[in-house]
């Protein structure tokens, strides 16, 4: 499976090098058809509850940790727009808005697992 991602990561930086914007879509179709291929062959047990809990608490801790961060320089780059550079104003606003987005993301599967049961 790493070998089908460095050899999607190849792929796809070469085509935004080169400018074919339709090529890093049938690099991560094939990619994830390959990876299914390959994980729907594997008979032992990959992975158990345990990696399960560690996924979660590390996603969670992202969350926690990177959105603060992320929302402050968003509103510091806004702030520093003000100053006459556009370009700040953007960035700041991609940083918030990516913020938001996530938080909704979080919200909504917070919600969905909650109704549907952890099992």
């Amino acid at each position: 499976m790493m070998v089908v991602s460095m050899g999607m990561g190849a792929a796809i930086g070469w085509s935004v090098a080169v400018g074919e914007y339709l090529v890093p879509i049938a690099v991560v179709a094939i990619g994830l058809v390959l990876m299914q291929l390959c994980k729907s062959r594997v008979t032992e047990v990959m992975e158990d509850e345990l990696v399960y809990r560690l996924s979660e608490k590390a996603s969670y801790m992202t969350l926690r940790v990177s959105l603060l961060p992320l929302a402050v320089l968003g509103a510091v780059f806004i702030a520093l727009s003000k100053s006459g550079s556009p370009v700040l104003n953007e960035i700041g606003l991609t940083l918030a808005f990516l913020v938001c987005a996530l938080l909704l993301l979080h919200i909504g599967f917070y919600t969905y697992y909650s109704r549907k049961g952890v099992h």
